[in-house]
């Protein structure tokens, strides 16, 4: 037989956490295989060709990039592993919010643009000692 309160009790909690992964008060938006953008909360920022940060086996490079406010920035994932994106200082990720980036699947792309000057960084949550600095002028 069917439990209705059990199923009432499944569908709230299935409601809850796709309207609270909808809710993300950083402007990031990803790409997949297919190379088109996910949801992204900006109109349209500045894109400027080699604001693009890579992930690799060894770690992010370039390990600095500096880039003027509104200009979005691409973490692109070529490892063959999921880097987890967060910001400094390791592990509670409270400095530079919008770095909280998360989980960039091999093969993905996640992007964040930022709308205040400050120097930021970052590391890989899953290991720590790999760590980045952007500068936003």
């Amino acid at each position: 037989m069917i439990d209705f309160k059990k199923l009432a009790a499944l569908g709230i909690v299935a409601s809850s956490a796709l309207i609270l992964s909808a809710c993300n008060p950083y402007k990031t938006s990803s790409t997949g295989g297919t190379g088109q953008t996910g949801g992204s909360e900006q109109a349209s920022p500045a894109v400027v060709e080699g604001n693009v940060i890579t992930y690799s086996d060894s770690g992010f490079s370039p390990t600095e990039l500096k880039v003027k406010v509104g200009e979005s920035i691409t973490f692109t994932n070529s490892s063959m592993a999921t880097v987890q994106v967060n910001s400094a200082v390791h592990p509670t990720h409270t400095l530079y919010p919008e770095l909280n980036i998360g989980s960039i699947a091999a093969g993905e792309s996640k992007s964040v643009t930022f709308t205040t000057t400050g120097t930021k960084k970052y590391h890989n949550h899953l290991n720590a000692s790999q760590i980045g600095t952007i500068v936003v002028e």
